[in-house]
């Protein structure tokens, strides 16, 4: 009995206007959904901003052999550009992703807190924005944690044995990747599947049927 308490601690505990959406609309999420929402959001993610990262960097650097363009704003943009390239990025993946459907089911933005009378709500740029910031704010508090009860400890530990600074920087940077990665799958699991926002709710429902796309398609074409 205790091991099968200790397990529900894993599982996420719907609040009460979840728990009154229909059955049949209402999917409960786990850490299975939460995976493959945050393998479809992280991997394109970190792939793109990677690429645009670099880019940056090799066109920094010919920047900086221009004696017209000011040292102080290739140092900045250095210094800030990765980050304004990841948000952004991550902003128009996690749009993509709200407007996705999965192999059995999609995220929902309900109206209100849900319930049986809730409206599926578009995924607009500001309902976006909303989830977006939340998670960008949530993955960068519980990325200082980490950095503390984690990184820290590490740095310090390959700081004792001194094991090459080639050896400390692969390891620090797998163990870094390692952690972000788990600290972005905790925050879309935590912080937005079953949550309340604003003005609305993120829900997962069931993903929409080939043949209903295919009325929705018929019945807006015959419109136009």
């Amino acid at each position: 009995m205790s091991m099968l308490r200790g397990l529900s601690l894993f599982e996420k505990v719907p609040p009460n206007a979840s728990a009154s959406l229909p059955s049949d609309d209402y999917i409960q999420p786990n850490w299975g959904h939460a995976l493959r929402i945050w393998w479809a959001f992280y991997w394109p993610t970190s792939l793109i901003s990677g690429i645009l990262g670099i880019a940056l960097s090799c066109f920094l650097r010919l920047m900086y052999e221009d004696p017209q363009v000011p040292g102080s704003l290739i140092v900045y943009a250095l210094r800030f550009g990765n980050y304004v390239i990841t948000f952004v990025v991550a902003f128009i993946v996690m749009y993509y992703i709200l407007h996705k459907n999965f192999r059995h089911f999609r995220i929902g933005l309900l109206s209100g807190r849900g319930g049986p009378t809730a409206e599926v709500l578009k995924p607009t740029i500001s309902r976006t924005f909303r989830i977006w910031w939340t998670y960008v704010w949530r993955t960068t508090f519980y990325l200082v944690i980490a950095w503390i009860v984690v990184l820290l400890p590490m740095g310090w530990f390959l700081g004792m044995f001194n094991p090459g600074p080639v050896f400390a920087a692969i390891f620090l940077g797998l163990i870094s990747f390692i952690v972000g990665a788990a600290v972005a799958l905790f925050a879309i699991y935590s912080n937005i599947l079953d949550e309340d926002f604003t003005n609305f709710h993120v829900s997962l429902v069931p993903r929409k049927p080939a043949a209903a796309a295919q009325i929705a398609v018929g019945s807006n074409s015959a419109i136009i």
